[in-house]
């Protein structure tokens, strides 16, 4: 039994850092359920096995370096440290080409977690949510770089349209369910329809409400997009949908303490990502860079702000002068 006892704690330690990476995937959808994370793994690894096997590693070094570098005990345990690196290591893989790509995204993955940690500390203190503010900047800032070095060059499936190429082709035809799948799926910045099914299922074990309200926001940001007269290549990619998914639950599930019968200000904010993102594609595609999930960034940051901004001022109603 002394024998064996060391060998057990070696299990349990190494057991609890898988599961806690686990609970990372999920957090990306601001998710905490081990389950959940094994579920979207499995959609990114049926979507490519090699990038299945660096996002989990990406997990890993994200909750490591969160608890070597002191981070929250809580936050690690819930995830928090990784969903970032998790991000950053996909984009790296799907955005760069390049030997050396592997080794870029496992370090983007540890920086995505030390700037959580940063981010944590700072924006506590005005209660904001830092969502995935690390996986955008550190991503752009590695496009950047590549486009000036030799080492790495970017993967020519990843267009970058100029301002005069904004009003893109709108023949084709528009697929609702493809798209709005799809749109899951473009969360983890994958085109597939096995990825954002499996993601919606996760989505709907951590809990009904999260599934139900990701597929609204799915809706009708590709209805908005639509009348806006949207093209039928990024409608039928999900590209104006996963900012939305996002920005719905962040809004009417997770940063709302109320229990609210209908998600309005979800709704609202998941219609707003649409020209968000059309508007931040804009101002971005002449330095090559995507607006990744900036507008569910913005959106989510504005209705908090507002919630709270009114919250208050409903309290200096209440009381008597």
């Amino acid at each position: 039994m002394p024998q064996s006892a060391p060998n057990y704690q070696l299990f349990k330690r190494l057991y609890l850092l898988i599961a806690i990476s686990l609970k990372g995937f999920s957090q990306v959808l601001l998710v905490g359920n081990t389950f959940s994370g094994c579920l979207i793994l499995i959609g990114i690894t049926l979507h490519s096995p090699a990038l299945g096997v660096m996002a989990f590693l990406c997990s890993l070094v994200g909750t490591i370096t969160g608890k070597y570098c002191g981070g929250d005990h809580s936050l690690i345990r819930n995830g928090i440290y990784s969903f970032n690196s998790i991000l950053c290591g996909i984009s790296t893989i799907l955005f760069l080409h390049g030997d050396k790509r592997w080794f870029i995204a496992l370090f983007a993955a540890g920086l995505a977690a030390i700037s959580m940690k940063m981010l944590t500390k700072v924006l506590d203190k005005w209660n904001i949510p830092v969502l995935t503010i690390p996986f955008v900047f550190i991503t752009w800032f590695g496009l950047l770089i590549a486009y000036r070095v030799d080492t790495l060059y970017m993967d020519p499936d990843f267009v970058i349209s100029s301002p005069a190429m904004w009003n893109l082709p709108v023949e084709g035809t528009p697929t609702l369910l493809t798209g709005m799948i799809k749109g899951i799926g473009e969360v983890f910045i994958i085109d597939s329809l096995w990825t954002g099914s499996l993601i919606l299922l996760a989505l709907f074990w951590a809990g009904w409400r999260f599934g139900l309200y990701a597929i609204i926001g799915t809706f009708v940001s590709w209805l908005t997009a639509y009348f806006i007269g949207a093209d039928t290549y990024s409608l039928n990619l999900g590209l104006y949908n996963y900012n939305a998914v996002l920005t719905i639950i962040a809004v009417s599930l997770v940063f709302d303490k109320k229990q609210r019968k209908t998600p309005i200000t979800g709704i609202i904010a998941a219609m707003l990502t649409v020209p968000v993102t059309a508007g931040l594609e804009l101002l971005l595609d002449p330095l090559g860079l995507p607006a990744l999930t900036l507008p569910f960034i913005l959106c989510s940051w504005l209705f908090i702000a507002m919630r709270k901004v009114f919250q208050k001022y409903k309290i200096k109603q209440k009381v008597p002068v």
